[in-house]
C-alpha cells in the first residue's frame, strides 16, 4: 500500500505556500472587515449586532461573502496551475524528476490549504463572536457549523471548477472566463431556454416549475438552494461533484499535450463542443433580443436565432484560431443549423401536441384559474375549483383559446390585453399548467369567464371574507376618505349582521358588477384577533360598492347610510365635459382636470340633487382607467369641504340626460 507521501511533494507544496499565500491573507481580510470588524464598530447596539450575525451566517444574504467565495477560488486556481499556459513554464516544471500525479496531487492540496485557512480562522472568530456578543435566538450553534461547511463547500466547488477550466483551454484569462461560464451555465443556459420557448410555443409557462428548472437552481452553489436545502440529497450532490471534477481533471491533466499551452482549447475533440456551445447561447440571446425589439413578429424571432447563430460561432472560431480570418470555416455551421431548423419546424409546428394538450374531463381532479400562476397552489390544493361546472367551464374555456390561437397571436401590439392562467391537477397526479394574453375584448365577453366568475365557488375562494371567523373580529371601519367620514362598528350583533350582507352581495353579484370600473362608495376594513386565514395580515381590506343592494339596505336600517358614502348634499355642483375630440393619447385624466376650461367640447353643468346621484351612482373611477381610451365623457363632483372627485364615461354607461344636451 502506498504511503500519503507518494501522492504528493512536500517541496511543491511548499513552494505554491510561499508563492501564494498572499492570496489566502486577502480572502481573510475581506472576510474579517466584513464580518467581525463591522461586529465590533456596532458593538454598542445589541439589536444591530443580532442583526448582522444573523445576515453574515446566512451565506446568500451577505452579497460580499458569495462574491469572495467565486473571486478568490477563481484567482488562486488560476495562477497556481498558471505554468499550465505558458510553454516555457510547462516544459520546464514537467521536466522536473515528478509524475503528472504528484505534480496535480500536490497543487491541489495547496490550493485546499491556502483556501481553507482564511475559512477557518473566520470561523474561530465567529465562533467566539457568536459566543460573546450574539443575545438573539435565531442562530444556533449548528447554523455556525453549517456555515463553515457552506463556505468551504462553495469555495471548494468554484476552485474545481477553475481547475477543470484550467485543464482544457491553455489561456489563462479564458480559463477565468470558463469557470465562470461553468458556475452560472445551468442558471443562465435553463433561463434562455425557457424564455425563447416562451416565445414560440402557444401558452408555454416558464415561471412554472420543472425538474430542468429544479436542477439549474440546485446544481451551482452560487444559488441560495445549497443553504436552503434540507434535503442531505443536494449536499451528497456537490460532494459527488467535487470528486468528478477532480478525477476529470486529473484525467486531462495527464493527457494534456504541453505544446498545447497558449490555446484557447487544447483538446481536439472539445473544439466543436465549444463553438456549437457558444453558437448555441448566442443563437438564444439573439432571438429574444430581436423579439423584444419586434414583438408579435415570429419572423425577427428565427431571424435572431440565425443571425445570433453566426456570430456566435464566428467569435468561438476567432478565439480558437486567434485569428478573425475564420469566415471561410463558416461551412462547419450547416449542421448546427439543420438541427436547430428541425427542432424549431417541430416546436413550431406542435408535432409533439403541447399547445393542443387538453386532458379529459374524466381525468381532472380540480383545476386552477387566475391572473398569473401560483404553483404552490396546485400542488397543496388550495384555491382549486373542484366542481363539474367550473372544471368544465375552464377547460372550455382553454379549448377557445387553443381554437383562436391565430388571432391571439396576430392581435395588434397596442391592443388591450388580459393575461391568464390555467392549471390541472390530474388523478394521477400530475400537473399540466398554461398561460396565455388574451384579447380584452375575448376576456369581457366570454360566456366561460362569466360562468367561472358568477359561480359561488369562485367568489368564495376569490373573497377572503368567507374564510374569516366572525367571532375572531374586533371592529369594522368604513371609510370615505374624500370627505372624511368614517365610522366604527364593534357592536358584535351588528358585525355578524354587516358580514352576512356583504357575503350576500358577493355571493349575488354578475360578472358584469364583478369587473365593473365604478368607484366604490367607501373601503371597509375588517379587522380580526388573530391572522386572516392565507394571510399575516390582522385587517382584511374591502369595498362597499354601488351594487351591494343587501350591505346598502342594512346601513340604512342601522342609521349608518349617509355616513358611508358620498351624498349629493356633500357636493355643491358637477360638471360633465365632451372629450369626443381629443385624442386618446391626450385623454389624460389628470391634465383634462386640471384644465377643463381650456379643453374644446360642450361642457353641462348639473346641481339637480336627484341628476347628481344618478352621476354618482354610474362615473367610472379615474385610479381604474387614468388614460381615457374609448372614453366619450368626464366628470368633475365639486364638493362643500373645496375637494373634488373626477370620473369618466363612456358612450354605454353615460346617464341617458347627458346624452339629451
Amino acid at each position: 500500500m502506498k504511503s500519503a507521501i507518494s501522492y504528493f511533494n512536500k517541496r511543491i507544496i511548499r513552494e505554491d505556500l510561499k508563492r501564494f499565500w498572499g492570496i489566502g491573507a486577502l480572502y481573510f481580510l475581506a472576510l474579517i472587515f466584513t464580518g467581525p470588524i463591522m461586529f465590533l464598530i456596532s458593538s454598542n447596539e445589541s439589536d444591530m449586532i443580532n442583526f448582522n450575525i444573523e445576515r453574515y451566517f446566512n451565506i446568500y444574504s451577505h452579497g460580499f461573502q458569495i462574491t469572495f467565495s467565486v473571486i478568490f477560488p477563481i484567482l488562486l486556481a488560476t495562477l497556481i496551475f498558471r505554468y499550465m499556459q505558458v510553454k516555457s513554464s510547462a516544459g520546464m516544471i514537467h521536466s522536473f524528476p515528478f509524475t503528472r500525479n504528484i505534480l496535480f496531487n500536490s497543487h491541489i492540496l495547496s490550493n485546499l490549504i491556502i483556501i481553507s485557512i482564511p475559512v477557518f480562522i473566520n470561523f474561530i472568530i465567529m465562533f467566539l463572536v457568536y459566543k460573546g456578543l450574539y443575545t438573539g435566538e435565531k442562530i444556533v450553534m449548528s447554523d455556525v457549523y453549517k456555515w463553515f461547511f457552506i463556505t468551504l463547500l462553495i469555495n471548494y466547488t468554484v476552485l474545481f471548477m477553475t481547475v477543470f477550466a484550467g485543464m482544457i483551454s491553455g489561456v489563462s484569462f479564458i480559463q477565468s472566463v470558463l469557470s465562470l461560464i461553468f458556475l452560472f451555465l445551468p442558471l443562465g443556459l435553463t433561463g434562455l431556454v425557457l424564455m425563447a420557448l416562451d416565445n414560440i410555443l402557444f401558452g408555454f409557462v416558464p415561471e412554472a416549475d420543472t425538474f430542468i428548472k429544479d436542477f439549474a437552481f440546485k446544481a451551482i452553489p452560487v444559488t441560495n438552494q445549497l443553504y436552503k436545502e434540507k434535503n442531505i440529497m443536494i449536499i451528497i450532490w456537490y460532494i459527488i461533484l467535487l470528486f468528478i471534477l477532480f478525477f476529470v481533471s486529473k484525467y486531462l491533466y495527464n493527457k494534456r499535450n504541453l505544446e498545447t499551452a497558449g490555446d484557447s482549447i487544447t483538446f481536439d475533440i472539445l473544439k466543436p463542443l465549444f463553438k456549437y456551445g457558444v453558437a448555441f447561447c448566442t443563437m438564444i440571446i439573439g432571438g429574444l433580443y430581436f423579439s423584444a425589439i419586434v414583438r408579435e413578429s415570429s419572423f425577427w424571432l428565427y431571424f435572431g436565432f440565425f443571425i445570433g447563430a453566426v456570430f456566435g460561432y464566428i467569435i468561438a472560431e476567432m478565439i480558437i484560431e486567434k485569428s478573425i480570418w475564420v469566415f471561410n470555416k463558416l461551412w462547419g455551421l450547416l449542421p448546427f443549423i439543420i438541427i436547430a431548423g428541425l427542432f424549431f419546424a417541430i416546436v413550431d409546428f406542435d408535432l409533439i401536441g403541447y399547445e393542443k394538450r387538453l386532458p379529459k374531463i374524466s381525468k381532472i381532479e380540480s383545476v386552477y384559474f387566475d391572473s398569473y400562476l401560483e404553483e404552490i397552489r396546485l400542488k397543496n390544493d388550495y384555491g382549486l375549483f373542484h366542481s363539474e361546472s367550473n372544471i368544465k367551464a375552464v377547460r372550455n374555456l382553454h379549448k377557445m383559446i387553443i381554437d383562436n390561437k391565430s388571432e391571439i397571436q396576430n392581435m395588434p401590439v397596442e391592443e388591450s390585453r388580459k393575461h391568464i392562467s390555467i392549471g390541472y391537477k390530474l388523478k394521477n397526479g400530475k400537473i399540466l399548467v398554461r398561460e396565455y394574453n388574451i384579447p380584452k375584448e375575448m376576456f369581457n365577453n366570454n360566456p366561460y369567464i362569466r360562468e367561472i366568475y358568477e359561480s359561488h365557488e369562485y367568489k368564495k375562494i376569490r373573497n377572503k371574507i368567507f374564510k374569516v371567523d366572525v367571532d375572531k373580529i374586533s371592529d369594522i371601519s368604513i371609510y370615505v376618505n374624500i370627505i372624511n367620514k368614517n365610522i366604527v362598528i364593534s357592536d358584535k350583533d351588528k358585525v355578524r349582521e354587516l358580514v352576512e350582507a356583504l357575503k350576500k352581495d358577493i355571493l349575488n353579484e354578475t360578472y358584469e358588477e364583478i369587473i365593473s370600473t365604478k368607484e366604490p362608495w367607501a373601503e371597509i376594513n375588517i379587522r380580526c384577533i388573530s391572522e386572516i386565514c392565507g394571510t399575516k395580515r390582522q385587517t382584511l381590506y374591502l369595498n362597499f360598492k354601488k351594487s351591494y343592494k343587501e350591505l346598502e339596505k342594512w346601513f340604512k336600517e342601522n342609521g349608518y347610510y349617509e355616513k358611508v358614502r358620498v351624498m349629493p348634499d356633500d357636493i355643491k355642483y358637477a360638471v360633465v365635459k365632451d372629450i369626443q375630440e381629443l385624442k386618446d393619447v391626450e385623454k389624460n385624466i389628470y391634465k383634462i382636470a386640471d384644465n377643463l376650461e381650456m379643453i374644446r367640447g360642450k361642457k353641462v353643468e348639473i346641481r339637480d340633487k336627484n341628476k347628481i346621484e344618478e352621476l354618482l351612482r354610474t362615473y367610472n373611477a379615474f385610479y381604474r382607467s387614468s388614460y381615457l381610451k374609448n372614453k366619450k365623457y368626464i366628470v368633475v363632483f365639486y364638493l362643500k369641504n373645496g375637494e373634488m372627485i373626477v370620473g369618466s364615461y363612456s358612450d354605454d354607461d353615460v346617464p341617458n340626460f347627458i346624452k339629451s344636451y
